[in-house]
């Protein structure tokens, strides 16, 4: 069963929240967000956080006006998609993420590398498509077999 897509991102300035998300509908969700570590870009130098709260909770609304807004840079990023109106709660391992109403999990670690978790097959497919055609590397699924991660977390 494919579980999700592992591949590395281009460590540069740049949108890449808003790029390789942008299969998704954002807005029919609530994100739960643990921006770790991760930049608003000002005058070519780290700025202030991109997610101001340690662990935040943003409606879909919002999430896309601020990852799409600007120029950031994520080392540790930690973000959940549950449907809007369902219960946020944190999920921290592939067996809660598939018990739970969470959608999809993305994990970024050290800027580059990045596994997305995805219920529906289908979306899963174009999240994948996206990510070749982003020209990110290493691009390949996560399956039942090939899954190392023990948590659903950057840390």
């Amino acid at each position: 069963m494919k579980r999700g897509i592992s591949f590395l991102l281009p460590n540069l300035y740049g949108a890449p929240l808003a790029d390789l998300l942008s299969p998704v509908d954002l807005t029919a969700y609530n994100w739960l967000v643990d921006g770790v570590e991760s930049y608003i870009i000002e005058e070519d130098t780290l700025g202030g956080p991109l997610f101001p709260n340690s662990i935040e909770t943003i409606d879909g609304g919002r999430f896309k006006e601020r990852i799409g807004t600007g120029r950031h840079y994520l080392i540790f990023v930690d973000i959940k998609a549950f449907p809007a109106g369902s219960k946020v709660h944190e999920v921290e391992d592939y067996g809660q993420f598939t018990s739970s109403g969470c959608e999809l999990a993305l994990i970024i670690v050290d800027s580059v590398y990045a596994a997305l978790y995805c219920k529906d097959q289908e979306l899963l497919a174009r999240l994948k498509e996206n990510a070749v055609r982003q020209g990110y590397e290493d691009v390949a699924y996560i399956t039942d077999d090939n899954d190392f991660r023990t948590r659903l977390a950057a840390f």
